[in-house]
């Protein structure tokens, strides 16, 4: 036997020894110096290299899911940081803010129109579009919202014109048409004056803004109902 052939002997009971400690093909054509194509012609059809590349993916699916989870802690750990710190700069904030009337008229239009039930969704839902108005300066100069970031619907009857609705709203309430998501109609038909319209919905999507506003709400509250 020539010395390459020797060699490549030598090679692939290095390959089964290491290969029946788990390594795989990869790792073991970079010790035998040969190809990953060459590992996998001598040792596909071994079934012992068979239960190895079973529990190589046990295994490795078992590390993915331990790294996930790790990955989901720490970023858990950041989020708690984030709201521990929006928190404390909202109780800093409402004792400069609170002498704003528009501060407090924001404040009490989300308690009565507001929803509280999501938690990364501020939304302010009302027919009157100068209570929109006043809400959006208010996420403008106290949440700090540039428009472009401030979205608006229509909850809208069947009977009503959408585009008469919109060109209403955008008049009415300040808003621009880019802001517009997509409106939504119900079955029925109102006849109160107030629907003629629609009912107007604004949007703020941020888990830490909503945390800042409930804040807000609560020591407004505290100093108003005593």
């Amino acid at each position: 036997m020539n010395s390459r052939g020797a060699y490549k002997n030598e090679a692939k009971e290095l390959a089964i020894s290491y290969r029946k400690r788990g390594f795989t093909y990869t790792e073991i054509a970079k010790i035998c110096a040969v190809s990953p194509s060459t590992v996998h012609a001598w040792l596909a059809h071994e079934p012992f290299s068979q239960a190895v590349t079973v529990n190589n993916k046990k295994r490795a699916a078992k590390e993915n899911k331990a790294r996930i989870g790790l990955v989901n802690k720490a970023r858990r750990s950041e989020r708690a940081t984030q709201y521990e710190a929006m928190i404390k700069l909202a109780e800093t904030e409402y004792r400069h803010y609170r002498t704003s009337p528009l501060f407090m008229a924001g404040l009490m239009l989300y308690v009565s129109e507001g929803d509280n039930e999501h938690s990364r969704l501020i939304r302010m839902a009302n027919s009157r579009p100068e209570l929109h108005r006043i809400f959006l300066r208010f996420a403008h100069e106290f949440l700090g919202v540039e428009k472009k970031h401030i979205h608006f619907w229509l909850l809208l009857y069947p009977d009503l014109n959408e585009v008469a609705c919109m060109k209403h709203w955008i008049k009415a309430a300040g808003v621009s048409a880019s802001q517009f998501y997509k409106n939504q109609v119900i079955k029925g038909r109102s006849k109160r004056l107030t629907l003629h319209f629609g009912v107007g919905n604004t949007i703020i999507g941020s888990t830490l803004l909503k945390k800042k506003l409930i804040r807000w709400i609560e020591l407004a509250k505290k100093e108003l109902v005593k």
